[in-house]
């Protein structure tokens, strides 16, 4: 007779072998995708960010970033196209930890690395490594030197590399990186290096590029800017004009000649104030930079611009063009999503779409992956420094929702503690989406002055325990599940003049945990038909992990009225240590007839992968079949849809019946789509 302690393996058995636990027989159904120029996998991605580039004389772009989740950190792009890729399962890959900034010369790319498991900020990136141009992504023939001190700015000749160091010192190594020397230069920072071997170092705390030789000797040109830019990048075109990225309000590349005697600007490059200038600040378009972060020229003229995270902010963030000498748009790449999921503006028919930080047009008419395409950036780093997308990219997942004549976006934060709102106002704020409200675990907070900042007396005490399930109602009403406090509710009765939604702790109204559950970790309420459903552990089949949905799924009628459980299903799911090796639910979203979750990891048994999604009807829980991401990759693991937010999918049914289903694909930086019509 089965004991207590072998239930729950029995159950999980017969889970895995009923028609369910096999995914059913596949829909018919398409697979696009959103947030990223490339689909992933072995047609590679734009990484989350882009922190550096360098440009050869071709036209070849070496770029970099410090994090990428599937280890794409370095990545070589030429008209517009993706020509090489670091990732973790090629030849041994790259460390996730890498750098700030690339050099390359005519046989090699270099570039600041640490080592994964570093946890001292100053020494991540104190590795000077080198790979072979031919193949990036091999580590076979890497060759590395421990420098000791965090890199800031890399450069090389033919002959020789230079480092820049925290210590402020540049330290000099021939091309097996065997040392050669090192000399002082303050604060410095990136640097390029000219025809003639001379070297151009931005120094962080002048603000200022000063000329060396390759010995160390400071020579007279110096560049001085107006009060405002903050160079972020310098680099030497084969045409020898200097190049530098200013990070600045005025979001532009400054253009300098007669660099050999004394440096005039030339031109610039970009719009004065970049995404936001002029009457509409968000738009987003040719010339309109967001934050360049790096910058390059190739022996065409043409000047490449990369516009990378914002403040604290990394992920989703990498905006990568090319501009002809006449500053016409030759191309651009780019990755827009990660740690997101964007939601359909229903009133548009599903043609406007928006993730935590964009809003995108979409026309189902084009083909997979050119559907989308960035029409604004919906925050403002000038105005709202304190906007939470600033001071972290843990904030995403979206649910838009047109409340009476006004859009807000409402999104959680990665592990779900926090729900943010945020409220448009397009006369006054063209496109950005002012933050004006917070729910957490431990407080309310409403923009009660409408400034978008947290001031005293705005905020009360919201005591509520460890939370990972949200949901928002059409009309703003605001649901959490806590995990073991039970659900709460916050009614949206009353705005304030400003558009603020006012929520107060007087509103809020909590029910209990209902049974069977022992935990809950995922919430969506129907209001029209008073039904519930709620994911997460029971006694008997709890969660695997801390952040997915929990293998339980029930739908629960008349909520307000007697409450009555409807249908309780336990899905499929495998554990495994690592939690993105465990096959289990992690999220659920109602729409139309039916009843959508998501899964992440991966079921070995039955091959699917991360970003399966089952459907089930909404009437009964029965099982109708399930989608899954196509194409493959090298390794063992086809392409997928890997979910690290607790909020990974949301759901739109055209008034056709076709279904848009969005997941979250953390691993390449976008979202998977899949359109299903019944």
């Amino acid at each position: 007779m089965p004991t207590p302690r072998t239930l729950p393996v029995l159950h999980a058995i017969l889970c895995l072998l009923s028609p369910l636990a096999r995914g059913g027989e596949p829909l018919d159904y398409s697979v696009s995708w959103i947030g990223n120029t490339f689909s992933g996998g072995d047609a590679g991605w734009v990484p989350q960010d882009v922190e550096d580039i360098f440009v050869m004389p071709d036209g070849t772009v070496y770029t970099t970033v410090g994090w990428e989740e599937h280890r794409g950190n370095i990545a070589a792009f030429r008209d517009g196209k993706l020509i090489q890729q670091t990732a973790h399962w090629k030849d041994g890959g790259i460390d996730r930890i890498v750098g700030e900034t690339i050099t390359a010369n005519a046989d090699y790319v270099f570039y600041a690395t640490g080592t994964p498991d570093s946890n001292d900020k100053e020494l991540e990136m104190a590795i000077l490594a080198r790979r072979d141009r031919a193949d990036i992504a091999s580590r076979k023939l890497e060759k590395r030197v421990e420098v000791g001190r965090r890199i800031s700015g890399v450069a090389a000749s033919g002959e020789r590399v230079f480092a820049a160091c925290d210590d402020g010192r540049i330290r000099v190594f021939d091309m097996e990186l065997e040392t050669v020397g090192d000399w002082p230069a303050p604060s410095p920072g990136e640097m390029a290096v000219d025809a003639s071997g001379k070297l151009w170092i931005i120094d962080n705390a002048a603000k200022v590029v000063r000329r060396f030789d390759a010995d160390g000797k400071e020579l007279p040109q110096v560049v001085r800017f107006p009060d405002g830019v903050i160079p972020m990048d310098v680099a030497v075109t084969p045409g020898g004009n200097l190049l530098v990225a200013d990070g600045g309000r005025n979001r532009q590349v400054l253009v300098y000649h007669r660099i050999d005697t004394e440096p005039e600007l030339e031109r610039t490059l970009g719009e004065k104030g970049g995404a936001f200038a002029g009457d509409r600040p968000g738009a987003f378009g040719d010339r309109r930079f967001v934050a360049p972060t790096a910058v390059g020229g190739d022996a065409e003229g043409n000047v490449y611009v990369a516009c990378g995270p914002y403040a604290e902010t990394q992920g989703g963030t990498a905006v990568i063009q090319s501009y002809a000498s006449d500053d016409r748009l030759n191309w651009r790449v780019m990755s827009t999503e990660w740690l997101s999921t964007v939601d359909v503006d229903r009133t548009s028919g599903g043609t406007v779409l928006h993730g935590s930080k964009y809003r995108y047009s979409f026309d189902p008419g084009l083909p997979p992956g050119r559907q989308w395409a960035v029409e604004a950036i919906t925050l403002h780093p000038d105005k709202y420094p304190d906007d939470p997308r600033l001071q972290s990219a843990k904030v995403g997942g979206v649910w838009h929702r047109r409340i009476g004549e006004r859009d807000y976006l409402f999104m959680p934060d990665m592990n779900g503690g926090n729900l943010y709102v945020f409220r448009f106002n397009p006369g006054k704020e063209g496109e950005i989406a002012v933050f004006c409200a917070h729910i957490s675990t431990a407080e309310l907070w409403v923009d009660r002055n409408g400034n978008g900042t947290k001031d005293t007396g705005e905020t009360a005490d919201n005591p509520t325990g460890e939370t990972r399930g949200w949901d928002v109602e059409d009309d703003g009403t605001i649901w959490q599940a806590t995990l073991n406090g039970g659900i709460f509710t916050y009614p949206l009765e009353n705005f304030l003049e400003s558009g603020v939604p006012d929520y107060r702790i007087a509103d809020r109204k909590r029910f209990p945990t209902p049974a069977p559950f022992t935990e809950l970790r995922r919430i969506v309420y129907d209001r029209a038909e008073d039904t519930m459903y709620l994911g997460g552990s029971t006694e008997s089949a709890p969660a695997g992990h801390w952040k997915p949905m929990g293998p339980n799924l029930a739908r629960y009628d008349q909520w307000h009225g007697g409450r009555r459980l409807a249908w309780h299903k336990v899905l499929p799911h495998e554990k495994s240590e690592n939690i993105h090796e465990s096959y289990e639910p992690s999220d659920l979203a109602v729409e139309g007839d039916h009843v959508f979750v998501v899964y992440v990891g991966m079921l070995p048994s039955q091959n699917l992968p991360a970003g399966t999604v089952m459907a089930f009807a909404r009437s009964d829980g029965r099982h109708l079949g399930h989608f899954q991401p196509t194409g493959t990759r090298t390794g063992k693991v086809p392409m997928d849809a890997l979910q690290d937010i607790v909020h990974s999918m949301n759901v739109y049914r055209r008034a056709d019946g076709e279904y848009f289903i969005f997941i979250e694909d953390d691993g390449y930086t976008k979202n998977i789509l899949y359109r299903w019509k019944p």
